[in-house]
């Protein structure tokens, strides 16, 4: 795999991983507001995907949308975490946060990898909403504290 089809298709995992991420977030936490949000971030993530996999299409690659392994044991090992215990809704803040900041580090290097300008550019708009969910779960966190 070029190293543009692989930078493009590792930012399609980590949106993979934050859209299942915040789904299941939005089934733990216990703030109804929070709730709300975390759904909708889930959806943003689905089209974020749905973005770059229609923008690479045009160039006759296909992607997957499968996540990562680590996320698929990350989330693994929450549901398995959740069983024994009752997750406060302050953690689940945390472990989103922590997604988006794994999130951020993805598009980093996908920014500095060798892909054509337009789907730069489409990066740098998906990576500025992404750190504005952490800036928003930040303000989450403190509410909770």
């Amino acid at each position: 795999m070029n190293t543009e089809k692989q930078a493009i298709q590792n930012v399609i995992n980590i949106c993979h991983d934050g859209a299942k991420g915040y789904e299941r977030a939005a089934e733990e936490i216990n703030n109804e507001e929070f709730k709300t949000i975390f759904n909708r971030l889930a959806q943003q993530r689905k089209l974020f995907i749905e973005e770059l996999k229609n923008d690479v299409r045009d160039q006759g690659i296909t992607l997957e949308d499968s996540g990562t392994v680590k996320g698929y044991f990350h989330r693994n090992w929450l549901d398995i975490k959740s069983t024994f215990s009752k997750k406060e809704d302050h953690q689940i803040i945390e472990e989103a946060k922590y997604g988006e900041q794994e999130a951020v580090k993805v598009y980093d290097e996908a920014l500095n990898a060798d892909v054509p300008e337009y789907i730069k550019e489409k990066l740098k708009q998906q990576r500025h909403l992404i750190a504005g969910s952490i800036d928003q779960l930040t303000e989450f966190e403190r509410e909770t504290v």
